[in-house]
């Protein structure tokens, strides 16, 4: 009995050392640790950073939240860099776009960064009745870190369920990127308050209703995944892909729940690539047809081929 108990101890101990250590620390180098949480870790460029408290609890939730969706304790590191360290820590601009690396760690923006100045300078182009709608859920000055923080770190947090269980990335980036949205908005439906979900959704319904994309170089699917660093980069056409895909897991998650992320979470587990090869998109296609029913396809369906 007493050496049953010693190797479950062992196991135990192994086990947890293993999700400690996906974590990636080399990229901690040069940051202050914080104390911010006791859920996960932090880490920033300023020592005493300010204003955090917002992004620190919708984290926390939704960390709960995806731990239960998905019988997991993730251990993961969140970084809060300014604007000027960002291509320091982060892999790609423009500073304060969220990134998730495949090894534990987030990366987000610290105070006023500038994705969020530049989408707050294009304001002037909508209607003051439409930014009247934006202020009731953004504050006067419509501030815009509350969705590129606040919000979308929930959507990073989804990708590193993903990473941490197929051990990296899928057969396709926009199924990645789709995994991320459907977990952005079904942990921000499980908030205890409902204004991070008003904030993502009403600013997005602006952007779709008015409609000032102009010419994007990029709408495809094959695009997206051929073309994936250089359409995120340009900021504007990776945000209209994104927006294609919040809106169909909206939808998705509206008409089945929780379901339709664990559904999506093992189909991505038995499509792994490191674990199954590359598959071709007809093989792909087949796949999802017997993991998915027509509705979900057909939610799916991507009508912007040109």
């Amino acid at each position: 009995m007493r050496k049953a108990l010693i190797l479950f101890s062992l196991l135990l101990t192994s086990c947890n050392s293993t999700k400690q250590n996906w974590i990636d620390r080399d990229l901690h180098e040069g940051l202050y640790r914080l104390e911010y949480s006791d859920s996960f870790e932090t880490y920033s460029t300023s020592k005493e950073p300010s204003n955090l408290r917002n992004t620190i609890n919708n984290l926390e939730q939704a960390k709960t939240y995806f731990d239960n969706v998905f019988n997991e304790d993730l251990n993961f590191a969140v970084l809060f860099i300014e604007n000027e360290n960002w291509n320091k820590y982060a892999f790609t601009p423009p500073p304060g776009m969220p990134q998730a690396y495949l090894e534990g760690n987030i990366v987000l923006g610290l105070e006023k960064s500038i994705i969020a100045k530049r989408a707050e300078n294009q304001l002037h182009q909508f209607p003051e009745s439409e930014l009247n709608q934006l202020r009731k859920h953004f504050g006067n000055k419509i501030d815009l870190d509350l969705f590129y923080r606040d919000a979308l770190a929930i959507h990073e947090l989804g990708h590193l369920y993903q990473f941490y269980k197929i051990q990296g990335k899928s057969q396709r980036k926009w199924l990645d990127e789709f995994f991320g949205a459907l977990c952005q908005v079904a942990a921000a439906k499980n908030l205890e308050q409902s204004s991070t979900f008003d904030q993502m959704d009403s600013y997005q319904k602006l952007l779709v209703k008015e409609d000032k994309w102009g010419d994007l170089p990029f709408k495809s699917l094959e695009q997206f995944e051929n073309n994936y660093f250089e359409i995120m980069k340009t900021g504007q056409n990776y945000g209209w892909y994104q927006i294609q895909f919040y809106f169909k897991a909206k939808e998705l998650y509206s008409k089945y729940g929780d379901n339709i992320l664990k559904s999506f979470m093992e189909f991505l587990i038995e499509t792994n690539p490191r674990t199954v090869g590359k598959i071709n998109n007809e093989e792909l296609n087949q796949l999802m047809m017997k993991a998915f029913d027509k509705e979900v396809l057909d939610t799916l369906e991507w009508k912007h081929d040109s």
